[in-house]
């Protein structure tokens, strides 16, 4: 079987069983803090850099939100998302992370310069879908698949049809890869579900979608114990369970 070199486009889900779909806004004040404001070389950790075309949400795409505590909140109890990391500021990928949430995955698209904002659009949490891998591995059946950010230098040209050359996309990583870089508890904030078919970098991989935060991590102590530290978010303090080695 022979694979083309070119870019592949917008993959769509030929089916959507169990999906569980949301309503949801745009994040208009971090669009127009990234595309107006005044960003301090330095501080950031991805140029802002950005087409008007990048700004939009298209079909399929990675959502974030932000977390960080200084960030003012709206007040109508929607999620504001949005899907590019052009201007994300931080000093480290973990650093950068730590001030993002994973939302879901984008059902419909949303232009900020034409659509109605208080309309917004929709996102899905769960069931089968069909995505593109944006990511630089691949991803293998059974893998837990994660939302993540690009590495700022590696490629800066997404390889997915109709994605602006400015773009920079939230990309997906296998659970393993992310917690190796950021920790088991903060990967496991972003955890998007489970893929169910081969997808080498830049081909459609099939995933189960499902919302999960929570993971269980093993580490040998001293007298032959085990320690099991329940992670769940970076706000909750581990809970640590001993067990003792021998026969039961």
């Amino acid at each position: 079987m022979s694979f083309s070199s070119q870019k592949r486009r917008r993959i769509k889900p030929f089916a959507r069983p169990t999906s569980y779909d949301i309503n949801c806004a745009y994040d208009i004040r971090h669009y127009q803090q990234t595309k107006y404001g005044n960003n301090v070389p330095g501080s950031s950790y991805f140029s802002s850099k950005n087409s008007d075309e990048g700004y939009q949400v298209l079909e399929g795409e990675v959502l974030m939100q932000l977390d960080a505590p200084q960030v003012r909140r709206y007040g109508d109890h929607q999620m504001h998302v949005f899907s590019f990391a052009n201007g994300l500021s931080g000093k480290t990928k973990a650093e950068v992370l730590g001030n993002l949430k994973y939302a879901g995955v984008a059902v419909t698209g949303f232009t900020p310069e034409s659509d109605v904002f208080e309309q917004g659009f929709v996102l899905t949490l769960g069931g089968l879908n069909t995505i593109f891998n944006n990511g630089t591995d691949p991803l293998f059946p059974g893998d837990v698949i994660c939302a993540s950010i690009p590495d700022p230098r590696g490629r800066k040209r997404s390889q997915q049809t109709g994605i602006p050359r400015d773009k920079l996309q939230f990309e997906l990583t296998s659970f393993k890869k992310l917690a190796g870089e950021v920790g088991h508890s903060l990967a496991s904030r972003f955890i998007m579900g489970t893929a169910l078919s081969y997808a080498r970098p830049s081909a459609s991989v099939d995933i189960v979608l499902h919302k999960c935060n929570f993971t269980v991590v093993k580490t040998a102590g001293v007298n032959g114990q085990i320690f099991e530290s329940n992670e769940a978010s970076k706000s909750s303090a581990p809970s640590l369970k001993t067990k003792k080695k021998g026969k039961k």
